[in-house]
């Protein structure tokens, strides 16, 4: 697929900010009900810019030689002539729906797919994204099917020791 396209958007963030992980679920299910939630949320937003930025350069997202996530999401993006926005981490955006009450973020007595990120669901209803707004949350890796072309216990952020082998 070719597109002109010169600006690119990611959704970085988004879990993060709206309990997008199984690991929000899993509180509110194990009996940590709806504080439970909040906590691991904002567990999630303190360390936001370590997991995604790096953890030299929290307020500094936007520049190109950022570490971790979106560091390695410009690099590609940028190896392809294009530019990458990341609207989730914008401050203003993080401090607005940290404002938001939690039932407009996550309602986990409603299926996977529909209880997590409900604000973004509902958005993506109202244009037209129906089938989509209920779609669960699946990692890159794992829809794309490369984790299992990997060794079951590398992690994302591991160096590939296959690369690091001296030739003889």
């Amino acid at each position: 697929m070719f597109s002109s396209a010169r600006l690119l958007f990611s959704g970085i963030g988004a879990d993060e900010l709206m309990g997008g992980y199984s690991r929000h679920r899993g509180a509110w299910q194990n009996g940590h009900g709806i504080e439970g939630v909040i906590s691991e949320i904002q567990r999630d937003i303190n360390r936001i810019s370590e997991r995604n930025l790096g953890r030299d350069n929290r307020k500094q997202w936007y520049q190109r030689r950022v570490r971790g996530n979106l560091g390695r999401d410009n690099r590609v993006i940028g190896d392809h002539m294009r530019d990458c926005v990341a609207p989730f981490l914008d401050e203003d955006f993080v401090s607005f729906v940290n404002s938001l009450p939690i039932q407009y973020k996550v309602d986990f007595s409603l299926p996977r797919g529909q209880g997590e990120k409900i604000i973004l669901r509902r958005v993506a209803e109202k244009l037209g994204l129906k089938s989509s707004s209920v779609l669960p949350k699946k990692a890159i890796q794992f829809g794309s099917k490369i984790a299992k072309l990997e060794g079951k216990k590398e992690r994302g952020g591991d160096v590939c020791q296959r690369l690091n082998k001296k030739k003889t």
